[in-house]
């Protein structure tokens, strides 16, 4: 057991209790209270339960806003254990789990005190006592939310065990919405509230009633809804709206190398490599930039197939933000003559207006040649994206004819090394001297095993080549991290 140090609080009022949860808990609750609101309101309309007294009693209009205190009040009993206690975690030994499925009962004998003492409180200012009685359906219907909520159809639930229809109707309800809740708001996916319905209508008949996946089913627009509005509040959002329309038949796109950063195979980002189609007479084969470099040029097309490039690689990264997935930036190869052309700040400051991304997780890759190409101006307008916030990174880098000092003046700390250069001792010296002046270095082209591991013990942040894996789609880049966050 954890040791702890905290003292059972008796609390006086209502609020007092739910402030006693900790927030996480709290604003679960909050949104439990709107889920189940809305599926009481659908089973109203469908009749839930109407074959049973309970039902017919209870599932009724009139009960709406009482169906809301049901769900924000479920797991008041929490509030009479610890903090560490409230959320339950996978490694809880025997005896603390038994202690945390133990709100559910202390939770009914709360709400029971808190409604006596609320009677008891009315009769001394003198004010008309109804009759008390345990019967009282707005009681009992909050106690069995506390009690029972966590009981499923089949009886694998929690604490007594509960079957099919000794589970209150109301208990139910809540039991479904949070679970609903629960999916959706720790799923990492793009579409997680639909993944939360598709796992709770697979259970239909084990853990819900089948009657009850009936109600789910016509409340489930109102549902989203639900979710919509306290999206914000959970860890996931709602499925991207991608700003570039990546269709299976488009001329150009981006595949993603994934970018190795230790011996384990962490995987903190990926380089984006540009690929074009489009070849007459050789469907599926594709040319990479610089095959197709002096074709931008005389064409004028440098700057709009750039930004195609940018917004696509700022719609991967948004979506792996999405899916809450670790992810650390896109290192984009860019053509090259883009670091040639007139300012683009301002294209820039709409980018990320348009894209609420970090600028740091888009890189752009500056080829080594490129930058000793571009003359006074040039500089001047690089200087002016990094002072703005746009990463570059130098790539090719040979410090022997541009000194480090060099590249710190004009704000570049990001480099990867010529290939040419990897396994030389001199070369070892080189970064590790790069690192102690505050450069961040990054590798490529590992083809090898013993080239991958070099890289790695060498001190670079993250390399890519053969060895990492090869390039994929932005889809099989977000599955395959879906994957293996799930491991």
């Amino acid at each position: 057991m954890r040791k702890l140090k905290w003292k059972r609080k008796e609390y006086e009022s209502w609020d007092e209790a739910f402030r006693g949860l900790t927030p996480v808990i709290r604003q679960q609750s909050v949104r439990v209270a709107a889920y189940t609101q809305t599926l009481f309101t659908a089973a109203c309309k469908l009749h839930f339960c109407a074959g049973t007294k309970e039902g017919e009693a209870r599932i009724r209009g009139q009960y709406a806003d009482l169906a809301y205190k049901c769900g924000m009040y479920h797991q008041l009993g929490k509030s009479l254990v610890p903090p560490e206690y409230q959320i339950y975690q996978s490694d809880f030994t025997e005896e603390e789990e038994a202690v945390y499925k133990k709100y559910t009962v202390d939770g009914r004998i709360l709400v029971a005190t808190l409604q006596e003492r609320g009677e008891r409180a009315k009769e001394k200012r003198g004010a008309k006592l109804e009759e008390k009685s345990t019967n009282k359906i707005p009681w009992l219907m909050i106690r069995e939310s506390c009690e029972q909520h966590m009981e499923r159809w089949d009886g694998s639930g929690y604490p007594e065990g509960r079957l099919g229809s000794d589970i209150s109707s109301i208990a139910q309800i809540v039991g479904l919405a949070k679970e609903l809740d629960r999916i959706a708001s720790e799923t990492k996916s793009e579409t997680p509230f639909d993944i939360a319905l598709e796992a709770i209508y697979a259970d239909a008949g084990v853990l819900w009633s089948p009657e009850l996946i009936n109600v789910l089913k016509a409340a489930e627009s109102d549902c989203r809804v639900v979710y919509m509005k306290y999206v914000a509040y959970t860890r996931t959002l709602p499925k991207t709206v991608s700003l570039i329309d990546k269709r299976e038949d488009r001329v150009m796109g981006l595949k993603y190398r994934p970018m190795i950063a230790d011996s384990e195979g962490t995987i903190p980002m990926y380089e984006a490599v540009p690929w074009f189609g489009g070849i007459a007479g050789q469907p599926g084969e594709t040319e990479e930039i610089a095959d197709l470099r002096e074709l931008f040029k005389r064409t004028g097309l440098v700057e709009d197939i750039s930004w195609y490039f940018l917004y696509e690689a700022s719609d991967a990264i948004l979506r792996m933000k999405n899916c809450a997935l670790r992810m650390d930036g896109i290192l984009l190869n860019m053509i090259p003559e883009f670091f040639q052309l007139p300012t683009q700040l301002s294209r820039f400051t709409k980018l990320f207006a348009d894209q609420p991304i970090d600028k740091e997780m888009l890189i752009l890759a500056l080829p080594e040649e490129t930058y000793k190409q571009l003359n006074k101006t040039s500089r001047e307008i690089l200087g002016r994206y990094i002072r703005h916030g746009i990463e570059i990174m130098l790539d090719g880098y040979h410090p022997d004819e541009i000194t480090p000092e060099e590249l710190m003046s004009q704000g570049i700390a990001k480099v990867r090394l010529a290939p040419e250069l990897y396994m030389k001792e001199e070369t070892a010296n080189t970064m590790n001297r790069l690192m102690r002046m505050g450069f961040t270095l990054y590798g490529g082209k590992a083809d090898n095993n013993d080239l991958l591991m070099w890289l790695i013990n060498g001190g670079v942040y993250a390399t890519s080549g053969t060895m990492t894996g090869i390039p994929v789609t932005e889809d099989e880049m977000i599955l395959y991290s879906l994957a293996r966050e799930q491991m």
